[in-house]
């Protein structure tokens, strides 16, 4: 095996990119990529700069012949900063749902495309996910 990722940081970046509006280049980089959802906005009625949001953030961390994941669910608050806290039922869907939906986006990507693996890390402390077969 090669020591080193099939894709640039600057290609694994553009790729990423490509997935929708998940990817956060300004949180990556070539030891970890950064990915979230602003599923479900708390309350409609402030300032743009006030929302607060329920989603999840995920992290990719590149091996040589994987990628290693992990994730957690929050409030995304008015500071720009994922507070892990519970997420409200009446929001639990939503945002199970934009996971669902970038996980297999990013499994196609990482699986079909780069022809790597997708693992959880050894810190991750939500369920695993898994790829459809």
């Amino acid at each position: 095996m090669s020591d080193k990722l099939p894709l640039s940081h600057g290609r694994l970046k553009t790729r990423f990119t490509a997935l929708g509006p998940y990817f956060r280049e300004g949180k990556s980089d070539t030891e970890r990529y950064f990915f979230d959802s602003l599923s479900v906005c708390v309350d409609a009625n402030k300032d743009p700069e006030a929302r607060e949001f329920w989603g999840w953030w995920f992290e990719l961390t590149p091996h040589s012949d994987r990628l290693e994941y992990r994730y957690g669910f929050g409030l995304y608050d008015k500071k720009g900063d994922w507070v892990n806290k519970p997420v409200p039922r009446a929001a639990q869907e939503a945002v199970d749902k934009t996971l669902t939906n970038f996980y297999a986006k990013l499994c196609a990507l990482v699986e079909d495309e780069l022809n790597l693996t997708l693992l959880p890390s050894h810190a991750l402390t939500e369920p695993e996910l898994a790829c459809s077969e």
